[in-house]
């Protein structure tokens, strides 16, 4: 078994009138499937399945690396999500929708992604 530690840091002087300094860390046990991939997305013309029905809990990280194209990012067809360019995204999956990505126009983005099956507590 593998352990991730997940760190999300906010920090700002000027954001608000007071000072921004937040950071909050966990440690999951991953214990089942982990996958780190790039994926090139086909340009406007369809979707394309990042990660299917077939896990359980788990976290998942999204980066668009393109410099000039948003991707869509569907979770079935309830919940969805832009990325634009060089933001991520880093959040909990329960599985039971497969996350489905597309260009948002005729170029073709690469979007890294990555998952990492545990057991909550």
């Amino acid at each position: 078994m593998a352990t991730l530690t997940p760190t999300l840091t906010l920090t700002s002087s000027d954001v608000f009138t007071d000072s921004l300094n937040l950071s909050v860390t966990d440690s999951l046990t991953i214990n089942g499937d982990a996958d780190f991939s790039r994926t090139k997305m086909a340009a406007a013309s369809g979707d394309t399945t990042i990660y299917a029905t077939s896990y359980g809990r788990s976290m998942v990280f999204l980066h668009n690396v393109d410099s000039t194209t948003a991707i869509k990012i569907d979770f079935g067809s309830q919940l969805s999500l832009q990325i634009e360019p060089l933001e991520f995204a880093f959040f909990p999956w329960d599985g039971s929708a497969a996350i489905v990505a597309a260009s948002e126009d005729s170029n073709t983005p690469i979007l890294e992604h990555a998952v990492f099956e545990f057991t909550a507590s």
